[in-house]
């Protein structure tokens, strides 16, 4: 399947950003950083492999938004580059200032 196939089947633009954020598998939380966001989604970089399905959460802080974003996850790929999250429920001012953000970047 050609690279453009897989970008074709989602259902939210990724947009290229540098955003630290924290991982957290039950108990144990390390600093990562998100090199794409969307609505529905990240990819993480420099992440060793997570099993497909394991659920996690992360949270991170993008500019148009005045506290951190808290969100559930779950694992949907990885490889040695890093790990493809997809996001569970966000609320309704998430997806606002998330959206907003976006913005800002395609405009710059």
């Amino acid at each position: 399947m050609e690279a453009t196939e897989i970008d074709n089947r989602r259902t939210s633009t990724r947009y290229p950003v540098d955003v630290q954020a924290t991982l957290s598998v039950g108990d144990e939380s390390t600093e990562v950083r998100l090199i794409n966001l969307s609505l529905g989604g990240a990819f993480i970089a420099d992440l060793d492999r997570v099993e497909f399905g394991t659920q996690v959460q992360i949270s991170f802080r993008i500019p148009t938004h005045d506290e951190p974003i808290e969100v559930s996850a779950a694992t949907r790929w990885s490889t040695e580059f890093g790990v493809g999250i997809q996001f569970g429920s966000l609320r309704a001012r998430e997806v606002w200032s998330l959206n907003k953000f976006f913005e800002s970047l395609s405009l710059s």
